[in-house]
């Protein structure tokens, strides 16, 4: 379904036939009143973050076109008047290893949109200089996407389903967060980041599906423990920051 929509969206909306720059993108298509809105090529920073990892060279072919447009290949980077669509460049160039404008976006970013942390409450957004109580959603998740982009990670992560795996659960967040959370080779990795340590005190987390019948360990931290339940494994380990790993014993 989506291969003969993309041959006719490339042409009708995004300006890809041909071998010229692309200079306008579609915002907005009415079939019934037929109003088409027609906008510069900058807007469509949009339409090569979703079809990046399905039509890459159609992609990357928008994406030049779009942050040339929009002023973001300039050295030096002016003030970015927009905050999506520099997130969106930036977690693009990081897919791509476009390390020049990775570096010009990244920089300013962190000059103009307010990363901070905010340690009571064990937070970090971007405050992008709106002065809000709460920090604008939306923004924050395309810049906290380009915040943990890697090269071809999007691509990745779109080119089959997740592989079904045990998961980790309960998690006492906000007082801990999980850093990292990754199996290799039938071993659970994890990193413990908490708000306020206390090694005197004890949290607790589950781990869904892991192979019923099978003994497991905990290793990293001492007065660590894990048992089963009906339907998971319970772990229990002190309110400090660091590494477990989950490891299956020998049968």
């Amino acid at each position: 379904m989506f291969a003969p929509w993309w041959q006719y969206a490339r042409k009708h909306y995004l300006d890809l036939t041909g071998s010229e720059t692309p200079t306008k993108t579609t915002l907005y298509y009415d079939p019934i009143l037929d109003v088409h809105h027609r906008l510069p090529v900058r807007a469509a920073l949009f339409s090569c973050f979703y079809s990046s990892a399905q039509v890459p060279d159609d992609a990357r072919r928008l994406f030049d076109a779009a942050s040339a447009s929009a002023g973001l290949t300039a050295d030096p980077l002016q003030r970015l008047r927009d905050v999506r669509g520099p997130a969106i460049a930036l977690a693009l160039s990081r897919e791509w290893m476009i390390s020049d404008l990775e570096a010009r976006l990244s920089r300013a970013i962190d000059a103009q949109f307010e990363p901070t942390w905010d340690h009571e409450r064990g937070e970090f957004t971007w405050g992008l200089g709106l002065g809000e109580e709460h920090p604008r959603g939306q923004y924050n998740a395309f810049l906290a996407t380009a915040e943990a982009a890697s090269p071809g990670a999007w691509t990745r992560l779109s080119a089959a389903p997740l592989e079904a795996c045990p998961q980790v659960v309960g998690v006492d967040f906000p007082n801990v967060a999980l850093s990292r959370a990754l199996w290799v080779n039938g071993v659970l990795h994890l990193r413990l980041d908490v708000h306020r340590p206390d090694p005197a005190r004890l949290t607790t987390f589950r781990i869904l599906d892991a192979e019923p019948g099978r003994a497991w360990s905990v290793v990293g931290a001492e007065r660590s423990m894990i048992e089963r339940d009906v339907s998971a494994l319970v772990v229990t380990t002190p309110m400090r920051s660091g590494d477990l790993r989950i490891e299956p014993l020998a049968v």
